[in-house]
């Protein structure tokens, strides 16, 4: 088949800058998508296997996110690639985020009935799954819609979100009990999405102007050449060993406070939980206190990758503290570095990757790979830490693991050479 010649509007680099009012509904849509991601992997999971499962409960969880990060390392590059194939008068974006979202609610409301460690992994594997659909249309609208110039300033409201969502999230949880009307409630969240979905300008992409989906197409589409694209592959290996080094500092965060601060011992009349809210919020607020401002100022100075190697060494020191003296202030300590670091980098790491993106015309499916190499480390971190948790030095060495694995991938983001 026989593509069109012209370059349509829909892959056109945009020059206009969107206004305040595109910006706020676009931080809604992230809302939508982020506090139902975060805060049930978060809060609600590791509680709901720990009574499921109260003596398996680190291997139970281990294995439930597995299933949900497998889950997205396979739909992320699949939907990334039909996104970017879809025509249609409503554009080639909003129909994902509208089917991810109804899918997230369905399988949020059929996690919460769950009584089974298989049944809360199931739940995890398809709400992955919809939040890679989601992200398949909502990623990209920035590199078709923002121009580079606003592209961290924007980044920077989008990811207050991610950057809160779980502070948020978990106040939330405390207006409802029991994990099905917890969950009804987060599925309340993937409304919002839907709404910017309906009044985004989404500029259809004209019929025939892309090849049909062939299975070989897709795979030889991830065979993406170093020597072409060296400052792609780079962006891509260091926000994988970034996403490492995250997951492997926070993901067990419910089980070191119970088996190694003994939080309810330590602080009787409160539960586990209560300490990890805590602790959440104290992140949380760090990071909104620096995603923002990093984002307008890498817009600013025209530099991204000083903040994104600033936003890493950071976030390695926040675990220094907790593989020394792992106690209570220095937990709150380590929190408050983290959020500094991880807000420094959440929003620059975004917008540098959308200026080293292969080609407009798979803007979806390497935003879906830029996404998948942040959450993909999350199949690698259980099995990591469930070794060096058992034989290899427990949270001490969990924690240098985590130190090292940031400073490594702030190290190889010197290694982009187009964005300064």
């Amino acid at each position: 088949m026989s593509l069109a010649p012209e370059r349509p509007g829909a892959l056109a680099e945009p020059a206009r800058k969107v206004s305040p009012g595109w910006i706020a509904l676009y931080m809604l849509a992230n809302t939508g998508m982020f506090i139902p991601m975060q805060v049930p992997t978060t809060f609600l999971m590791p509680e709901q296997i720990a009574q499921i499962d109260p003596s398996g409960k680190v291997g139970s969880y281990a294995w439930v996110s597995m299933m949900g990060a497998i889950s997205g390392i396979v739909i992320a590059p699949l939907a990334g690639a039909l996104c970017d194939r879809t025509t249609g008068r409503f554009g080639s974006r909003r129909p994902w985020m509208t089917v991810g979202s109804l899918i997230c609610m369905a399988a949020l409301v059929f996690t919460g009935l769950q009584t089974t460690v298989a049944g809360v992994a199931l739940g995890s594997l398809v709400l992955s799954a919809s939040f890679m659909i989601i992200g398949a249309g909502l990623a990209p609208v920035v590199p078709d819609q923002v121009p580079v110039a606003q592209r961290g300033l924007v980044l920077g409201w989008a990811t207050v979100p991610q950057a809160g969502g779980l502070i948020a999230g978990g106040l939330l949880l405390g207006l409802v009990t029991g994990f099905p009307a917890q969950y009804v409630l987060m599925a309340a969240f993937p409304l919002l999405t839907l709404l910017f979905a309906v009044v985004m300008t989404d500029r259809p992409l004209p019929p025939g102007h892309r090849e049909p989906f062939s299975l070989r197409a897709f795979l030889d589409g991830y065979r993406i050449s170093p020597r072409e694209h060296p400052d792609f592959v780079w962006a891509m290996g260091s926000r994988f060993i970034m996403g490492l080094g995250y997951g492997l500092g926070t993901l067990y965060l419910p089980y070191f406070l119970d088996d190694v601060l003994h939080y309810e011992q330590l602080f009787p009349g409160q539960s586990t939980e209560d300490g990890l809210l805590i602790v959440v919020g104290v992140n949380c607020l760090a990071t909104i206190s620096t995603v923002v401002l990093s984002g307008w100022l890498s817009d600013r100075l025209g530099k991204r990758r000083m903040l994104v190697f600033l936003g890493g060494v950071t976030m390695a020191v926040a675990a220094v503290p907790l593989a020394l003296s792992p106690t209570w202030t220095m937990t709150l300590a380590s929190a408050v570095i983290l959020g500094l670091g991880y807000g420094v980098y959440l929003a620059v790491d975004t917008a540098l990757v959308t200026e080293v993106l292969p080609a407009s015309a798979d803007r979806g499916k390497d935003m879906a790979l830029a996404n998948l190499m942040a959450s993909l480390p999350y199949v690698l971190v259980p099995p990591v830490a469930s070794v060096v948790l058992g034989s290899l030095g427990g949270y001490r060495s969990l924690f240098l693991c985590s130190a090292g694995m940031s400073v490594l991938g702030a190290v190889l983001v010197w290694r982009v050479r187009s964005v300064r």
